[in-house]
């Protein structure tokens, strides 16, 4: 029965960080759709982070719910004696089939992270020390969506007046965008870090979390309109300029499932 508990918080460990990882992904697919100007993209992005948002708040409050009642239960089994870690399932001589190493509840370490689209990161687990500093850049002193919202007015004090030449345009357009797509990458980290404090030190509450992540996203989105409207069409015109790769991934994907799906027509047949 320890051994099946175990499993279980690990399961559900595995399935909390997952929610996190893939809300910080599609937080990605905006910066991408940004950075390739394409404004109906970008809108298509923003409806599926808010549809990958509410379900995952619907599926993490039950996970946690349920991991937080089996470490409870780990915690009081071992204080009653009923069971114990390392030591005592080495002395019963795994029995029941249980490792004699199996870690306590508390001891889980992340199963395993699967954000390889943050390419800073050269480690496949954020420590402790990596989440601290994360939100230090972040979001030390502010709340997700204020920083967002402050972020709305940033280009313009730095607009010029008068910029008469089509280049010059193009750089200003450039490094506004720049600047929100960097806010977005902030913010896809500090989603990362709040799922691991949620998990390892209960102190956040994800749902919520998850909500500003998508209040802040819209914050950004919606500055980076204002950005483009200075230019309408300059900025369609620069469109194509960084294709995201996430759409390359989602057409290989379709080209194998099709596939898939024609071999199982001509089977049938």
């Amino acid at each position: 029965m320890h051994y099946d508990a175990a499993l279980r918080v690990r399961e559900l460990t595995q399935n909390i960080y997952d929610i996190g990882d893939e809300i910080a992904q599609y937080i990605d697919h905006i910066s991408q759709a940004m950075a390739d100007w394409d404004t109906d993209l970008v809108t298509d992005c923003l409806e599926e982070l808010h549809a990958v948002v509410q379900e995952g708040r619907g599926e993490v409050r039950p996970g946690l719910a349920e991991l937080n009642g089996l470490r409870q239960a780990f915690i009081s089994g071992v204080r009653a004696g009923s069971m114990n870690g390392r030591a005592g399932a080495g002395a019963r001589g795994g029995a029941a089939g249980r490792p004699a190493d199996l870690p306590q509840a508390p001891d889980f370490p992340h199963p395993g992270r699967t954000l390889a689209f943050l390419h800073h990161s050269t480690n496949s687990q954020v420590t402790r020390e990596g989440s601290r500093g994360v939100r230090g850049l972040a979001f030390a002193d502010q709340d997700p969506a204020d920083a967002a919202a402050g972020v709305t007015e940033c280009g313009e004090g730095a607009k010029p007046a008068h910029m008469a030449s089509t280049a010059s345009w193009r750089m200003w357009l450039r490094a506004e965008s720049e600047q929100l797509t960097q806010r977005l990458q902030q913010l896809q980290e500090w989603v990362v870090a709040q799922t691991q404090d949620a998990l390892e030190a209960q102190s956040v509450l994800l749902p919520q979390v998850y909500m500003r992540a998508y209040q802040a996203s819209n914050e950004v989105v919606q500055a980076w309109r204002e950005i483009v409207e200075q230019q309408p069409a300059l900025a369609a015109a620069m469109r194509g300029e960084a294709p995201p790769a996430f759409l390359e991934e989602r057409a290989r994907v379709e080209a194998v499932v099709a596939k898939i799906q024609r071999r199982r027509r001509g089977a049938a047949v």
